[in-house]
């Protein structure tokens, strides 16, 4: 688009981007999106973002706006370090995507007006706060505990070195099971509170002052927990806010957790139970009766039973389902192009076999694709 002297875009041409934002949007038939852009167009500037689902439609939205912007003349959006949109004249018309494996988001501005989509994960949910507001929270309480964040930073290099050498998360299940069998019985889960934020407690105790407040507030303040689970992410996140200067505390605080993990399921071993599967810091075991030990409870880093006696059926590490007192679970890790027919709430067992189980992938060229697991 041309610009003026001042390589700022006129108001015409401004009008020109939002009609063709809004011709984009128009295509769809999708009424409830529909209702959504609608409200966006007609707001100066939208503090609710378009929150689109893993389907076909919702895709092509979100796609199709994309390769449009990158055949536009707006700007790279520039952010503060904190990730706020930074007051310059450069974003008067900018846009930029966040991405990741369960996520993308889109800021759109022009003239003005802000448009934001948001797929996968990174929708905002009910108390929900970005990462860098996370972020922010946590060096706050930090510093008011008399704890300088920064002086545990290390360079830039350094974190991503160490970033490749952090432990992956404990997901995986031992049967990988057809929807011919049967469930398994006398099926128990173990859940870990907080298991990340009490790892770096564990192995850095300075921590705890900050950390064990959040915790046991979380559930007067929802957004404490959201906090408590960002901050090992962002330690360890290449992106520009943290460029994993933290690197070496999130590796420290996932490794604690994987130990203790371990350890638990051990000694569920030895008292005669069998590990079914483990996800991140919790585990699925078999045993006549649920295993109780040293350590359980409700405090941080503890753990408790917060499923007994279900009936259990793995297809995949990341997609399996259980029934407990009656009522039917699906766990899917990702989401299941089933979902585009049926909705998850409605599903019976056995629906998790009726559909793939897919994880986002981003494509710099084609926006988001699905990536079955």
């Amino acid at each position: 688009y041309p610009r003026t002297d001042a390589r700022v875009l006129s108001t015409a041409v401004a009008k020109v981007i939002t009609k063709n934002l809004n011709g984009i949007a128009k295509g769809f038939q999708n009424n409830e999106i529909q209702k959504f852009l609608k409200e966006m167009r007609d707001n100066q500037y939208s503090t609710n973002p378009v929150n689109l689902g893993f389907n076909d439609v919702d895709r092509n939205i979100f796609n199709n706006i994309y390769k449009y912007l990158q055949n536009s003349d707006l700007n790279g959006l520039i952010r503060t370090k904190s990730g706020g949109i930074k007051k310059c004249i450069n974003n008067r018309y900018a846009y930029d995507v966040t991405h990741s494996k369960s996520g993308a988001r889109m800021t759109i501005i022009v003239d003005g007006k802000v448009w934001v989509f948001r797929v996968g994960a990174l929708k905002m949910q009910e108390h929900q706060i970005p990462p860098w507001k996370s972020w922010n929270e946590f060096v706050s309480c930090c510093s008011n505990n008399g704890l300088d964040i920064d002086s545990y930073k290390i360079t830039e290099q350094e974190g991503l070195e160490i970033k490749k050498t952090i432990p992956s998360p404990l997901i995986s299940m031992k049967y990988h099971m057809s929807e011919n069998e049967q469930g398994i019985t006398n099926v128990h889960h173990i859940d870990f509170h907080n298991s990340y934020p009490a790892g770096l407690v564990n192995t850095h105790p300075e921590f705890r002052n900050i950390i064990e407040p959040m915790y046991k507030l979380r559930k007067l303040k929802p957004q404490y927990k959201l906090i408590l689970v960002e901050i090992i992410g962002c330690m360890q996140s290449p992106k520009k806010q943290w460029k994993a200067q933290w690197a070496h505390l999130a590796k420290d605080a996932i490794r604690d957790n994987n130990t203790r993990v371990s350890f638990l399921a051990k000694l569920i071993e030895l008292s005669g139970g069998e590990i079914i599967g483990f996800n991140t810091d919790g585990i699925w075991y078999k045993r006549p009766v649920p295993y109780h030990g040293a350590n359980e409870g409700d405090g941080l880093g503890q753990w408790h039973n917060d499923h007994t006696n279900c009936i259990f059926r793995s297809k995949s590490n990341g997609a399996y389902e259980f029934i407990e007192n009656g009522i039917y679970h699906p766990v899917i890790r990702g989401e299941s192009t089933y979902e585009r027919l049926v909705p998850k709430d409605n599903w019976q067992w056995g629906d998790i076999y009726k559909g793939d189980t897919v994880m986002l992938k981003w494509d710099e060229e084609e926006g988001i694709v699905y990536e079955k697991e």
